[in-house]
């Protein structure tokens, strides 16, 4: 019996649609690792974040005073 190795066995494509076997640009990486939902996800808690945070500074004036009391306990 002849067995193959997995990892030497390649995927043979149906040269149905070009797009498939074209190679990559870097452009494409680029704009690949931008759109990814994940990043865009934790940007923008990120954002959210740091606009929560901006809003309880402008909100109370004292806001600085409480921190370092805070940070003084901890």
């Amino acid at each position: 019996m002849n067995y193959s190795y997995w990892r030497i066995e390649r995927l043979i494509l149906d040269a149905v649609d070009r797009r498939i076997l074209q190679r990559t640009t870097v452009w494409d990486q680029i704009v690949s690792f931008f759109t990814n939902a994940d990043l865009l996800i934790l940007a923008g808690f990120c954002i959210v974040g740091l606009l929560a945070s901006l809003a309880v500074m402008l909100a109370l004036p004292n806001f600085t005073e409480v921190t370092e009391a805070l940070q003084q306990l901890l």
